[in-house]
């Protein structure tokens, strides 16, 4: 079983214009804990850019009492004065990172030479043990560069040696061999961690960064050459253009590979909603669960779909990500399965649904845009005379995620409180009473982080108060 480590709480905010909040560390601690993260990695907050011990300690706390599994980690500075400021928070373990290479050493360490990095990277580690941490992570930054042409003079692998066996004899519990620079190309992966592990019988961790878009491969050769523990964050976030994606190391492992990863696999499409709630950063439109992702555009394609979606979408993400639903664009190339699909239930020619989907796809050319919903209603009942309902037509198109439900209630109901309880549930934009012929219009998800509706959820809660309740799908 892989050790996954996520450290969207650390790394993730090297990610520029990225900042998270004591609510945001607390809460997605919490989160990545409940799915079985088995370590969570946390920053040390520095006084001088007014960062808090209490906010991280506080986050720490709460992952810890979710389970004794969880191991929370820290990273810091190779230097004494940071690994005590990390014995503050109450983690289970820490990292001291040092740039081990020429490199490094000469542009940012005021040209540091071998042997001082040895000796200041092993008596952090030494300090790390004295203070009873548990986990103790060597990280050898931008090792990966001894394993390029592009290493220094200085790069040899008697000195890369002699690093190992000092920071194992200082009490490293765990190596970790970061491509900082992201230069390394997945078919060397495997060589790379064969020859760590020739120099060193400590676990080794890898850590990835995505700067020729190599990261998840890299990440996942190196898990099959050996390495124990592998680092990845919630959208890849991290420095520069971020690192490996959480989702997409573990759902490639689960769903393709057939490895454990010891996380719940269904709850990786929760996180990821939960993410974008707590933090308002959108899941990018590339990402596999993003919401352009359900989306199909080639008719042909379409027609595939809906006799067997499983054709172009894996299974287990059709299972698992997507809730068994795929939707089309109403563009032009729309299928006629999918106006077959909206008509299935009226007596309409093949012929007649033939003419409505070239109308559709006449009128999207026409505008070069897609058309909306109610575009589509209107060509559909302008040629067949059938007057379907707006919202059906968006969720087999569009599948709009957003809908405005729209209340009644009882005289005398104390409509308050349908209010104060529905906006405390996360999927849950606004509530407002309005005075008029509705008594209550609530802007909400359709669905809620559990995947169940959110219209039967109010029925079920208030039915003694509610009269009427209808739908609204936001274009």
């Amino acid at each position: 079983m892989v050790i996954v480590l996520d450290t969207t709480l650390r790394e993730g905010e090297l990610q520029p214009g990225v900042h998270f909040n004591c609510r945001v560390r607390k809460e997605l601690g919490l989160a990545l804990a409940e799915i079985g993260t088995r370590r969570i990695e946390y920053p040390i907050a520095y006084s001088s850019r007014g960062g808090r011990v209490d906010d991280i300690r506080d986050a720490i706390r709460e992952a810890k009492n979710y389970s004794d599994d969880v191991q929370t980690i820290l990273q810091c500075r190779a230097c004494k004065e940071d690994v005590e400021n990390a014995s503050q928070y109450g983690a289970d373990g820490c990292a001291v990172y040092l740039g081990v290479t020429e490199k490094h050493r000469k542009g940012k360490l005021s040209g540091l030479n071998r042997d001082k990095a040895i000796e200041q990277l092993s008596e952090s580690i030494g300090l790390l043990k004295d203070l009873r941490f548990r986990y103790r992570r060597a990280v050898l930054e931008d090792v990966s560069r001894f394993f390029t042409s592009e290493k220094g003079f200085e790069d040899t692998e008697a000195y890369l040696s002699r690093l190992l066996d000092s920071v194992r004899k200082a009490g490293a519990t765990i190596v970790s061999i970061p491509d900082t620079s992201g230069i390394i190309p997945h078919t060397r992966v495997s060589d790379i961690v064969r020859k760590m592990r020739r120099l060193t019988d400590l676990p080794l961790a890898a850590h990835f960064h995505n700067d020729y878009g190599n990261a998840l491969a890299n990440a996942i050769e190196a898990f099959s050459a050996g390495a124990e523990e592998i680092h990845v964050s919630i959208y890849g976030l991290g420095a520069r253009n971020g690192i490996v994606d959480h989702y997409e190391f573990v759902s490639n492992l689960e769903d393709i590979h057939g490895v454990s990863t010891g996380e719940k696999r269904e709850r990786l499409m929760a996180l990821y909603k939960r993410f974008e709630q707590l933090t308002k950063i959108p899941i990018p439109w590339r990402h596999p669960l993003s919401p352009s992702a359900n989306l199909e555009k080639a008719g042909t394609h379409q027609a595939q779909i809906v006799e067997a979606p499983e054709g172009y979408i894996p299974p287990k993400k059709l299972a698992l990500d997507f809730s068994g639903a795929v939707f089309f664009e109403a563009s032009q190339f729309i299928s006629k399965r999918v106006v077959n699909e909206l008509l299935k239930q009226f007596n309409v020619s093949d012929d007649l649904k033939l003419e409505v989907t070239q109308a559709i796809a006449s009128r999207s050319a026409l505008k070069q845009r897609k058309l909306t919903s109610r575009e589509v209603r209107d060509i559909i009942e302008a040629k067949t005379g059938v007057p379907l309902p707006v919202e059906l037509i968006s969720k087999s198109i569009r599948g709009s995620e957003y809908a405005y439900i729209v209340i009644n209630y009882k005289p005398q109901y104390n409509g308050r409180t349908i209010v104060d309880e529905v906006t405390r549930w996360e999927e849950v934009v606004q509530a407002d009473e309005i005075y008029g012929d509705v008594d209550l219009v609530i802007l909400s998800r359709l669905k809620d982080l559990e995947g169940r509706d959110v219209v039967d959820k109010i029925k079920e809660k208030f039915k003694d108060g509610i009269v009427k309740i209808t739908t609204w799908i936001v274009e």
